[in-house]
This record gives C-alpha cells, sequence and structure tokens, in this order.
C-alpha cells in the first residue's frame, strides 16, 4: 500500500460525559488537519469482545436466540460476549460457547478481527469457528435467557439474506464459515488457536 498523506486529528480537551460498569462515553474538542474544530464523541466499552461459530459439523452452526433490549426485539445471533478481566479473546470464546450453546470446543480458529462501528465505539473483536464441539452445561448470565438451535448454515445464511439476522459479529462469522466450509478453503492449513 502506499504511504498516505491522510494526518491526525488533534486532541485539543478530553472529558468523560458518562462511566457506568459497561462503558465510557467521552466528548473530545479537537482540530482538523484544515484548522477547522469540532466535538467528537466516542463510546468505549469496559472489554473487548468475542464472537462464536459453533460448528456441529461444516454444514450445520448453533446459533442462539435472546432478547436484545437495545433493539427492542429478540434477534438470532452466534453466541457472543464480553471478555472479562485478565480473559483471553480464546477463553472468552469458550466461556460464552458453554454459557449460550452448551457445547465446548476442542479447536477453535480466529477468522476476524473487528470493530463493531469505527465511527464512534472504540472496542475490538475476535470472531472464531468453533470445532470438534461437545456437549456441555449452559450457565447463562443472571440477564440472559438463551435458545439454541443447530441450524443448517445454509438456512443461518438465508436469514442473513432475508434481514433476519442483523448484528455485524454474526454477519461476518456466518460469511467467514460459509467460505471455511467450501471445498477450497478446506485445502488450506487451517490458523488454530
Amino acid at each position: 500500500m502506499p504511504a498516505t498523506r491522510i494526518q491526525p486529528w488533534k486532541q485539543l480537551s478530553s472529558r468523560i460525559v458518562y462511566t457506568n460498569p459497561w462503558m465510557t462515553v467521552q466528548e473530545d474538542h479537537v482540530q482538523l488537519p484544515n484548522g477547522r474544530t469540532t466535538i467528537y464523541g466516542m463510546v468505549t466499552p469496559t472489554n473487548n469482545f468475542v464472537g462464536v461459530v459453533p460448528l456441529l459439523d461444516p454444514e450445520t452452526v448453533v446459533l442462539v436466540r435472546q432478547y436484545r433490549y437495545t433493539q427492542q426485539e429478540v434477534t438470532w445471533e452466534i453466541p457472543s460476549g464480553a471478555l472479562r478481566p485478565k480473559e483471553t479473546p480464546r477463553q472468552a470464546a469458550q466461556r460464552e460457547l458453554r454459557e449460550e450453546a452448551g457445547y465446548q470446543a476442542g479447536r477453535f480458529r480466529l477468522v476476524s478481527i473487528m470493530r463493531s462501528n469505527k465511527a464512534f465505539m472504540r472496542d475490538v473483536g475476535h470472531i472464531f469457528l468453533a470445532e470438534h464441539l461437545s456437549a456441555s452445561h449452559a450457565t447463562c448470565d443472571v440477564t440472559e435467557e438463551i435458545e439454541h438451535a443447530p441450524t443448517p448454515l445454509r438456512d443461518a445464511l438465508a436469514m442473513v439474506a432475508r434481514h433476519e439476522i442483523t448484528d455485524c459479529v454474526s454477519i461476518i462469522g456466518l460469511l467467514v464459515a460459509r467460505e471455511r466450509s467450501s471445498p477450497v478453503a478446506q485445502q488450506a492449513p487451517p490458523r488454530t488457536f
């Protein structure tokens, strides 16, 4: 990639507008490279997150369904959640898989590192394919009521196409799972963690 001439913005001041155990809202006064100034708001979650695509086999994924207060609806998605303090992304993936879907994985493959909304969120997500699953006891958080269902991967992808699965973590994870389950992708050596 060629070098860029794009210049960074200069922070003139910063203040915390709101904070709670899950996030901090910050408002900065910044100067743009052209000399103009503006305010800029950012949300920083307390912890980064993981998403897990649990594959019972190359053609079957385990989806979870739960109520999402921010959307005011029940959604289908892949297991996901925040990292706990001192927890690695892989450890968080195993815990979320067990808590939300009732499985544990013998192998995890990191397939994407993402930011949920680069314009105003300061977070990093790790998305894993989870394979070699075995049944485990699901133990949801006290704020979660979760159902899980083995689903043909093609049906989950159709749900994405019909806008029934709309969160970016699930969409990215399922699209990558589709690519990884193709015969060409299976010839490439897997990256394991």
